[in-house]
């Protein structure tokens, strides 16, 4: 068997056995894209208020305790929006927590953290709507593209296994398009909508798989992160030779000591974040519960396509900053941690990249159909030469 064959055979047959997990994986990531714009296309209401000229938001500790009226469960994020923004509303987010270890069979996501989140007007403190993420679309189609709706560790390892092994589909197509002169190229690129279906699914798998097959590579291994820790540790390696410590001790507590609960203490936390900025592209403030700080990361615009933040831990007892990781602190590993999913989504490039990885995420779902169909319909027409 020559080279070329034995990787077609490997290109066929490894399509054949990811490929429904790859239509699955890639049609629920083309849908998540645009989820934020989705969410707002469907919650208007939530999403949006109306800020009158000269009016100021509420401190953080009132909307808070809104918020808090409203679910059972202790909130533990807060997501404020970018400064400029006077239309946007505040989230909260509220974890449900859940006994340890309370997991039944393959199909149940017991162990897969739910929480609530509220939207609050920050100029009224009205509370606006709250959502159960458990039973949110949009959060099932991201537990479809990550797990496959199944228990974490069973679905993400299913997942993480057929992406990988869509790499390889796609490194070995590329190495059976690859034309031997330019004048084969130059039809390969080309798609002949005029000719009849079994050519035209031919040319729909070959040419498209060539132009989607950048993006999808990288695609596929930012997605991978989520899946093997072995993944996400190696390009640690590859950018900074270890994988950083991100781990810091918690301060000691003073012996005047305050509630690590307090809410005048997250004003004071907050009010000292925005003295630093002027304007930012948004916020998180995850207060973990039975803990005594409070971390903080504000989004800015870099000066290159990373996705820049700068992250702040301050001890609720004295209400001063312990710990902060600055972007220019960082390493080049921890610049692409923290830029994974922007990459993952296009988000990295702007509306652009996204409207990129949306179609580019159609193309690879297309991919295992039209090959399924290559296979099928030679495998058929030998079977049916053989008969007569």
């Amino acid at each position: 068997m020559t080279l070329k064959k034995t990787i077609l055979f490997l290109h066929r047959w490894i399509g054949l056995l990811s490929g429904l997990v790859v239509f699955i994986v890639s049609i629920t990531g083309a849908i998540y894209v645009f989820e934020k714009e989705l969410f707002a296309l469907f919650h208007p209401s939530y999403v949006t208020v109306t800020a009158h000229k000269g009016e100021k938001t509420l401190p953080l500790s009132i909307l808070k305790a809104n918020a808090q009226r409203v679910t059972d469960h202790p909130i533990t994020l807060i997501r404020v929006p970018a400064r400029d923004d006077q239309r946007q509303i505040y989230l909260f987010e509220a974890l449900k927590r859940r006994p340890k270890n309370d997991i039944v069979g393959v199909f149940i996501n017991k162990e897969i953290r739910y929480w609530d989140r509220i939207f609050v007007d920050p100029y009224s403190g009205k509370v606006l709507g709250k959502i159960d993420v458990e039973t949110n679309f949009f959060w099932i189609v991201r537990q479809i593209h990550q797990f496959l709706y199944l228990r974490r560790d069973v679905g993400s390892t299913i997942v993480g296994t057929s992406v990988l092994l869509f790499i390889i589909t796609l490194l070995s197509g590329i190495f059976l398009w690859w034309p031997k002169n330019r004048k084969v190229a130059v039809k390969r690129l080309k798609i002949n909508f005029s000719a009849k279906w079994k050519r035209l699914n031919y040319d729909l798998h070959q040419v498209l798989g060539f132009y989607a097959f950048f993006v999808a590579i990288v695609i596929a291994a930012t997605g991978l992160v989520w899946s093997f820790k072995w993944w996400e540790t190696s390009i640690y390696w590859l950018l900074d030779g270890k994988r950083p410590n991100k781990k810091h001790e918690e301060p000691k507590a003073p012996e005047n000591t305050i509630d690590a609960a307090s809410e005048a203490s997250l004003d004071l936390i907050w009010s000292d974040v925005v003295k630093s900025y002027g304007a930012h592209e948004g916020a998180l403030v995850n207060i973990p519960q039975n803990a005594s700080v409070a971390n903080v990361t504000v989004y800015k615009k870099g000066n290159t396509w990373w996705s820049a933040s700068d992250t702040y831990t301050y001890d609720l007892r004295s209400e001063k900053c312990s710990f902060q990781r600055l972007q220019n602190d960082k390493t080049l590993g921890m610049k692409w941690r923290d830029s994974n999913y922007d990459i993952h989504v296009g988000k990295i490039a702007g509306r652009t990249g996204m409207w990129i990885a949306f179609v580019t995420s159609l193309i690879c779902a297309s991919l295992p159909v039209t090959g399924f169909y290559i296979w099928y319909g030679r495998k058929f027409k030998k079977k049916k030469k053989q008969r007569s």
